[in-house]
């Protein structure tokens, strides 16, 4: 693990928690979700979301357990010599 995976995965931590903690700033900012990607439901609820999904990987990220994470989750579907 180097100093640039820890910067990177402490960014995404920081951005995934302010997309929890102020999400109608997200919202005003950078607009409706939903229009973006197409989904329906509330666009407060998909920052959240994505806030929640960003936090976890940035986690994984700066601690260098993506990897582990990755080959115990999808890994296990994947071919022996592939992984």
């Amino acid at each position: 693990m180097s100093f640039l995976f820890f910067f990177l995965g402490f960014i995404m931590m920081a951005a995934g928690f302010t997309m929890v903690w102020k999400t109608a700033w997200w919202d005003e900012n950078w607009g409706d979700v939903g229009a973006m990607f197409g989904l329906r439901g509330s666009s407060l609820e998909h920052w959240k979301i994505g806030g929640v999904i960003l936090l976890f990987l940035g986690f994984l990220i700066a601690f260098g357990i993506f990897e582990a994470f990755f080959n115990l989750t999808i890994g296990q579907f994947l071919p022996n010599n592939q992984r």
